[in-house]
């Protein structure tokens, strides 16, 4: 259960207001607080920045203060709320990495398979989609898990680094007041959030709704359901 972000432009953008607008959610919006540890990937043209804290991420004032000086073109932010019976530490925190992806996740998967390195219902279900050649690869995949398995929510953020493309999806059985994923694509890029209230210009995603994003506009979607 988690707050989280993504933005995808053709230009390096000031990753501050997406963070700030993360912290806002974390720690005052449905769910709150989500305080369970945070994570970041963000990748410009000619660097990347990984970084994952326990702190809450409306706490880590450090690392709020120095988000003015980071920027790129594409990047996921994650606050987590742990499931229960998922471990709470450093290596639960998304987004998780497997061969060139990232990948951050909303919701509980009852019957994943836990039994992985991170002991992480996330996890099992990255070790599952992580592999395609394309959309509709991908799409095939989630599909599979979606009629697998029990879950509340199957909300992801995924980022190829090596194509620079972004893929979301907002996928819930659950409520769809906490679970419904808000986009927004103009001139300055591509964002989405946890909640509409942290910008007036969001819509919403439909439920089984996926999109691939890159350079800040949607380039193809699908869905699931």
């Amino acid at each position: 259960m988690c707050r989280m972000s993504a933005f995808s432009s053709s230009n390096d953008i000031c990753v501050a207001e997406v963070f700030n607008k993360v912290s806002v959610m974390a720690e005052h919006g449905r769910g709150a607080p989500h305080d369970d540890g945070y994570g970041l990937i963000v990748l410009s043209e000619f660097k990347k920045i990984e970084y994952k804290s326990t702190k809450p991420i409306y706490e880590d004032i450090n690392f709020k203060m120095l988000c003015e000086k980071i920027s790129g073109k594409i990047g996921i932010i994650h606050a987590r709320k742990a499931s229960p019976g998922i471990p709470v530490g450093l290596h639960q925190l998304h987004p998780f990495y497997i061969e060139g992806r990232y990948l951050a996740h909303n919701g509980t998967i009852r019957d994943a398979n836990k039994a992985n390195l991170f002991q992480s219902d996330t996890y099992d279900f990255f070790l599952s989609i992580h592999d395609f050649k394309d959309f509709e690869g991908l799409l095939n995949n989630v599909k599979k898990y979606v009629e697998a398995h029990d879950f509340s929510g199957l909300n992801f953020l995924l980022l190829d680094e090596l194509d620079k493309s972004l893929y979301v999806g907002c996928i819930y059985t659950g409520d769809s007041k906490y679970f419904t994923l808000y986009y927004k694509a103009d001139k300055t890029g591509f964002f989405v959030y946890s909640q509409e209230d942290v910008d007036d210009l969001l819509a919403p995603m439909e439920n089984g709704q996926i999109f691939k994003v890159r350079n800040g506009e949607i380039v193809e979607e699908g869905k699931v359901f």
